[in-house]
């Protein structure tokens, strides 16, 4: 079993806007929380506020960056994250570029720096306890091919598809995390198989031995 640590981890509250749909896309952050070592009940969340000078709208997302740069393979990647306080309702998890894609700090004007094209995990429901996340064929392909792997775990009410506001009146919804546990992406290590030479060819130019494949071989003739 491999694990990834989290190298950094921390979450933007978005600026508020007047609408919901403007709340869904603002460039900058109205609070920035890098590096978080605490738990924190809002760390994804949904805010509304109306009132007779207009409706205040805002939405927090969460920014995770490990360094994967010593995985070359690997199958079954899982994020593992505790909650914290809130769990009201499912979240979603996609690529980011904040913090310059290389886990530097996160700054007010990396709130929108999303890829939303490349989901890493679908529609989740969220617990205050453990969470583990079985993430897509993307992450995987990300998590081996690049040096950094980059999360935003965002509320299912903040996807881009969704166009109608989520709360029918005043209130939030929101997920919490606690950034004080153990926050990382296990994963189960690539099969190495057989690794020595059979009659003077060396195993990285044998691909199968009597129509096995060498990474299912452990022994040959009693030999590891």
């Amino acid at each position: 079993m491999g694990t990834i640590s989290l190298n950094r981890g921390g979450f933007l509250a978005g600026a508020t806007a007047s609408d919901f749909e403007s709340a869904g896309t603002a460039t900058s952050s109205s609070t920035v929380n890098d590096n978080h070592s605490s738990a924190e009940g809002n760390a994804i969340q949904y805010f509304k506020s109306s009132g007779r000078g207009g409706g205040t709208f805002r939405f927090t997302r969460t920014f995770l960056h490990f360094n994967t740069s010593s995985v070359s393979g690997g199958s079954n990647f899982v994020l593992n994250i505790p909650g914290s306080t809130n769990a009201d309702a499912n979240v979603l998890g996609i690529k980011h570029t904040a913090g310059s894609s290389n886990g530097s700090a996160i700054v007010s004007n990396d709130f929108d720096n999303l890829v939303r094209g490349t989901v890493y995990f679908s529609s989740t429901s969220w617990s205050t306890g453990s969470n583990a996340i079985s993430l897509a064929a993307a992450a995987a392909n990300d998590i081996i091919n690049n040096n950094d792997f980059n999360i935003c775990l965002i509320g299912i009410e903040d996807d881009g598809n969704y166009d109608e506001d989520a709360l029918e009146e005043d209130g939030d919804i929101s997920r919490g995390i606690n950034f004080a546990g153990t926050i990382n992406i296990t994963f189960t290590d690539p099969v190495s198989g057989y690794t020595h030479k059979v009659n003077t060819v060396a195993s990285a130019n044998i691909g199968k031995v009597n129509t096995v494949a060498t990474a299912n071989i452990g022994k040959i003739n009693t030999v590891d």
